[in-house]
């Protein structure tokens, strides 16, 4: 500032201001990717006290996502509807504080979240993350024979059950039945209606699916018993999950 008199000389002197401010900054993680629906999600996230000064009143709060279910919360954090809210108190400079929330995946899909960090005086500040939850499927190839033992020129009808076990729909089940040489084909039925073909002993079905979770597809081979013996048929299954090969089954029957 400078001061100026009629009568006198002048004069000037300087000040400076410094303005210190509170900041924040905010870092979020998640899970790469889950497997399975009903598995946990954990969500990570750091918060610093990056201004001048102490952040006094520090609040963070995240949103339960869509698509899952609010599991636990370390750090003291407090949920209450779909919030969950960590008082963390004062940061002095550079401190940092980490709290995690878990939750619990129930759909397939991209899930997002973000969470936000505010103190006095000081700007807000979030974080993004997100986790991919993916189905699998799992199939269970079961063969029964309705009726053993049985005479020599009856009829014997067996039942194929596929079930995926699994969490993802799986497509493209294929059936092919390999009959014994004691037994020769009659008929056959396949899931959903879908047709087959009979070459000798092989009767193969047609691709079926969509299998949804914990749906099952049901296949019935009618034979006739020819010749004596235990014999042996067998059931071989592919499908888009059997990337190792094929699932296969054997059922014996008693023919007399």
């Amino acid at each position: 500032c400078t001061v100026t008199s009629t009568n006198a000389n002048t004069d000037e002197a300087s000040c400076t201001t410094t303005v210190k401010q509170p900041a924040l900054t905010i870092t979020k993680s998640s899970s790469r990717q889950v497997w399975k629906l009903g598995r946990p999600i954990t969500w990570t996230m750091t918060v610093t006290s990056s201004g001048d000064v102490a952040a006094k009143d520090v609040i963070l709060t995240d949103m339960v996502p869509a698509g899952t279910t609010f599991k636990s919360a370390s750090g003291g954090g407090t949920v209450s509807g779909n919030q969950v809210t960590w008082n963390l108190g004062t940061l002095n400079t550079g401190e940092s504080r980490t709290v995690e929330m878990v939750t619990i995946a129930n759909t397939q899909g991209t899930v997002r979240n973000t969470a936000t960090a505010r103190a006095y005086c000081a700007p807000d500040v979030s974080a993004n993350a997100e986790v991919r939850v993916e189905g699998i499927p799992a199939i269970l190839l079961e063969c029964i024979d309705v009726d053993d033992p049985i005479e020599v020129g009856g009829t014997e009808t067996y039942v194929i059950d596929v079930t995926n076990q699994g969490t993802s729909p799986d497509n493209n089940v294929v059936i092919v039945v390999t009959l014994p040489a004691e037994q020769e084909f009659v008929s056959a039925q396949g899931a959903g209606g879908v047709s087959h073909t009979v070459s000798g002993k092989t009767i193969t079905f047609a691709p079926f699916g969509p299998l949804q979770p914990k749906a099952r597809a049901t296949y019935r081979v009618v034979v006739k018993a020819i010749a004596e013996g235990d014999v042996r048929l067998g059931v071989k299954l592919t499908a888009d999950s059997t990337t190792s090969g094929p699932v296969t089954e054997t059922e014996s029957t008693h023919q007399y």
